[in-house]
């Protein structure tokens, strides 16, 4: 099995981070490469509730949640269909409290085995993932929470007649 994994120190209370990522469908609200969840009916006997997931480039991926605690501030899914060459894919993501300063901090973590033919590629298929769905997603959820951005007043022109 491989991994990826990415962390990220949030500048809002733990309740407040939750409440953004804790919804099994929310990640188009704080994810920049998630365009659309949408839920999908189950075909039968399987794991949680299904969602599908479309990225900014096109990409579909079809994810079962596996567990939710709402206490524990964490949610566990396998993607069962999606455009890498991955099975056996879980992922967890969690938050928890910085109790010093207030913060929280995010983790997001993958594991996975390659399809067969493509074992070589296994380290990079784990970067991939790292950096371009997990640590994006977390940078994209701190910046929620980041005040906006001062506006700068445009710079007095002189009129001429």
């Amino acid at each position: 099995m491989f991994e990826a994994y990415a962390s990220q120190l949030i500048q809002a209370p733990v309740d407040v981070v939750w409440d953004r990522v804790g919804g099994f469908d929310s990640l188009p609200r704080w994810h920049p490469g998630i365009v659309s969840s949408e839920r999908v009916a189950h075909p039968g006997p399987g794991p949680g509730p299904l969602r599908r997931l479309t990225t900014k480039d096109g990409a579909v991926y079809l994810e079962a949640r596996l567990e939710h605690d709402a206490h524990a501030r964490s949610y566990a899914y396998a993607m069962l269909e999606g455009p890498l060459p991955v099975r056996d894919y879980h992922a967890k993501l969690r938050v928890t409290p910085v109790t010093a300063t207030g913060q929280t901090f995010v983790e997001w973590s993958a594991t996975f085995a390659p399809q067969p033919g493509h074992a070589d590629e296994a380290e990079a298929l784990a970067r991939k993932i790292r950096d371009e769905l997990l640590a994006p997603g977390l940078k994209g959820l701190a910046h929620t929470f980041l005040p906006p951005a001062p506006r700068v007043p445009a710079p007095e022109r002189e009129w001429r007649r």
